[in-house]
């Protein structure tokens, strides 16, 4: 029998080893978006929110040192929010989460943050959600689809789910519910939405751009339920004097923050479920207040940024 010569040989077992590669590639590409709806990215993070994110991060850091050698994730809130959700994790560990937005005078803003496990567009509460709707991933984007990330201001993070020949479906990031499509499509097209101009809350949002900064150890409160405690509505709000006071030094007293109208872009209402100081050379600076953590995500926000957006109550007035 006729031997075949070596370069031959050599040339067959090249083609099958890039024929089996390729099927492996495709493999892999067929599940990825089961795993990652939407996939970090450092292109959208010119490099000043990078610089931003980090200075932040050293600040966090001073009371919590897993932000100091967490890696960072960068995924645009887009298309045009000119906003990052940035998230944080060592290997599999989730660290916290930051927002950052962008004013239309170019600054930058840290709008929210979450520390530990909890975290802004989980994808498997998307996936959940997603599974109440008769959907998963997997199918929408075989079949055409495309997920969005978007944060409207004040506070609404969510998903667009989009399907082909189907209208656009929004889902709440922080807990999964379905949002009225009526009400985010005029988000979408800018009508009636002045109320979340970031130009009219940039001077009630301070800008956190000092390597000075520091920040106290979380003060935590028991997160409740706010529609199982319902003497807070009979109660006139704090004036917004007596809110700082009544965090800091009657903490273990339950308060209750709704924006009143605008609930539906907060999630609202939401238990202060805690707080912490950021401060510069020992002198408090700013003091986020944490909201939600019972059937949503806990979210830290500037104090001046909530007492713009709506009131605090006693649960117990």
């Amino acid at each position: 029998m006729k031997k075949r010569p070596r370069s031959k040989r050599r040339n067959i077992r090249h083609c099958l080893s890039v024929f089996l590669s390729m099927i492996i590639c495709f493999a892999l590409l067929s599940i990825w978006p089961t795993a990652h709806a939407a996939a970090p990215t450092n292109r959208f993070a010119p490099a000043s929110v990078e610089q931003f994110a980090q200075l932040q991060v050293n600040a966090l850091g001073t009371s919590n040192p897993d932000w100091l050698v967490a890696k960072l994730e960068y995924y645009p809130l887009g298309p045009g929010n000119h906003g990052w959700f940035v998230h944080a994790r060592i290997q599999d560990k989730p660290v916290g989460y930051m927002i950052i937005s962008t004013t239309p005078q170019g600054q930058l803003l840290l709008s929210e943050y979450g520390q530990g496990e909890q975290s802004l567009y989980n994808n498997e509460l998307l996936g959940q959600a997603l599974e109440r709707q008769g959907l998963d991933v997997k199918t929408l984007q075989i079949s055409g689809g495309k997920l969005t990330l978007l944060y409207a201001p004040p506070l609404l993070a969510y998903w667009k789910v989009e399907r082909v020949n189907h209208p656009a479906m929004y889902i709440d990031a922080s807990n999964g519910d379905l949002l009225p499509v009526d009400q985010l499509e005029r988000v979408e097209t800018g009508s009636g939405t002045k109320f979340f101009e970031l130009k009219e809350l940039q001077q009630q949002i301070p800008i956190l751009d000092t390597t000075r900064l520091q920040t106290s150890p979380v003060i935590l409160q028991p997160a409740f339920d706010p529609s199982s405690q319902l003497t807070w509505l009979t109660s006139e709000p704090l004036q917004p004097s007596q809110v700082k006071q009544q965090l800091q030094q009657n903490y273990r007293e339950a308060l209750v923050f709704s924006a009143e109208e605008w609930n539906l872009f907060y999630g609202g209402p939401l238990p202060v479920s805690g707080y912490q100081i950021w401060s510069i050379a020992g002198s408090t600076f700013d003091l986020y207040v944490g909201l939600g953590g019972f059937n949503s995500t806990q979210r830290f926000i500037p104090l001046n940024k909530l007492l713009h957006d709506g009131h605090f109550y006693k649960t117990n007035p």
